[in-house]
């Protein structure tokens, strides 16, 4: 039985470690790109010797999918919350996933995913897959509900519309779009919510077109 609780209190230990090792790495990868830290430079900032590095992660590559993954899992289980929350409209749901993928993309600073597709293709590669897979699955079950319910135009295709809301999230909801317009993300985001849930006409607008039609 001690020898029993002393694993427990050893593996929870690790686990602390680990959890410490991953997030001090996020916060210099994030900052200076994991080609310009070292496994010294980890070490130093996480308080521990390069043995306890290398017995908890035993390459950068290792710690770098360890982060890419953990990320992955939170936002799964973000979406997972939404998408089964039965008091939340339907409209509002798909709204608040488009904008729990938005904050999850801008995580990643622009310096460290440019090491990554450049130096990691494979980790971009799943990456980039897991975001067209798995989140494209919710994405389709909300706007699945919302044609059910009358909320969302039927003839528009489920894959027509993810492929918006993914070339929003990747090319418009971006650091580099905020700069640019000196928005923040909670503008930028709004803005896009609008257009892409009202279009750009009044309508004024709309009857005027439908009556070119």
């Amino acid at each position: 039985m001690h020898g029993s609780a002393s694993g427990d209190g050893s593996a929870s230990m690790g686990n602390e470690v680990r959890t410490r090792i991953v997030d001090l790495s996020k916060d210099l990868f994030f900052t200076r790109g994991f080609t310009r830290v070292t496994m010294d430079d980890l070490a130093s900032a996480c308080g521990i010797s390069k043995k306890t590095l290398y017995v908890n992660f035993p390459s950068k590559d290792a710690l770098i999918h360890q982060i890419i993954c953990q990320t992955q899992e939170d936002l799964i289980d973000q979406v997972s919350r939404i998408l089964n929350d039965s008091n939340i409209p339907v409209v509002k749901r798909l709204k608040d996933v488009i904008n729990a993928v938005s904050l999850h993309s801008l995580q990643f600073a622009p310096l460290f995913l440019e090491d990554v597709k450049r130096f990691q293709p494979k980790g971009w590669k799943d990456l980039q897959d897991y975001k067209r897979t798995s989140i494209a699955d919710a994405i389709h079950l909300v706007i699945h509900d919302g044609q059910e319910q009358g909320y969302i135009r039927k003839p528009l295709p489920e894959d027509f519309i993810v492929y918006v809301c993914f070339t929003l999230i990747d090319n418009v909801l971006t650091p580099a779009t905020m700069f640019e317009l000196s928005m923040s993300f909670h503008d930028t985001f709004e803005n896009v919510m609008s257009l892409l849930f009202e279009g750009f006409l009044t309508d004024a607008g709309r009857k005027a077109i439908y009556a070119i039609e």
